[in-house]
């Protein structure tokens, strides 16, 4: 069963990347900006991100939001995982705490859920791991990947507040965590 742990990490370090995000791309409106945002992490396009984000966190944001970089490491193509998954929000609510000048708070409240192609995600671990050297049978990565999909599918509420900025004419998010 050892050998189910990289299966695991690689799909908690992708789903701890989707599931971290606040933020946006209608720059218009504080509010905007976050729901852009997570339209585009539900969308799978992470490299929009960093365009969203102010100038002190856009490097941050780009390396913490790119799971090329992320899953390369354990010798994982991301665009396969990302592939063999698909993000949902279910009952967002953008809500504008406060706004004081170039400055302010979007509460965002919904859940967020991953579903798996477990026949897709198998190939691609099955993969990884004959890579490394590791021998895994169908039936213990089967196991390991249906209680991961379990855990994913149930969601994950979201309840955070998102800082936005208005940076150059325009709203960004700018995490200070």
């Amino acid at each position: 069963m050892k050998r189910l742990s990289v299966v695991m990490v690689v799909v908690f370090v992708l789903s701890a990347l989707l599931t971290a995000c606040g933020g946006g791309a209608a720059a218009s409106e504080p509010v905007g900006v976050v729901q852009a945002a997570m339209q585009s992490v539900v969308d799978k396009k992470f490299d929009q991100l960093a365009s969203m984000t102010c100038a002190a966190q856009k490097d941050k944001v780009a390396q913490t939001f790119n799971p090329a970089g992320a899953l390369g490491a354990a010798g994982v193509d991301a665009t396969k995982i990302l592939d063999a998954m698909t993000i949902s929000l279910q009952n967002p609510e953008y809500t504008k705490v406060s706004e004081e000048g170039d400055k302010a708070v979007v509460q965002m409240k919904g859940k967020m859920s991953i579903k798996f192609d477990k026949e897709k995600l198998k190939v691609v671990m099955k993969d990884v791991l004959k890579a490394q050297g590791q021998d895994v049978s169908d039936e213990q990565l089967t196991a390991g990947l249906d209680m991961i999909a379990g855990q994913m599918e149930q969601g994950q509420d979201l309840d955070q507040k998102v800082d936005v900025i208005k940076e150059n004419g325009k709203w960004v998010f700018c995490p200070t965590k």
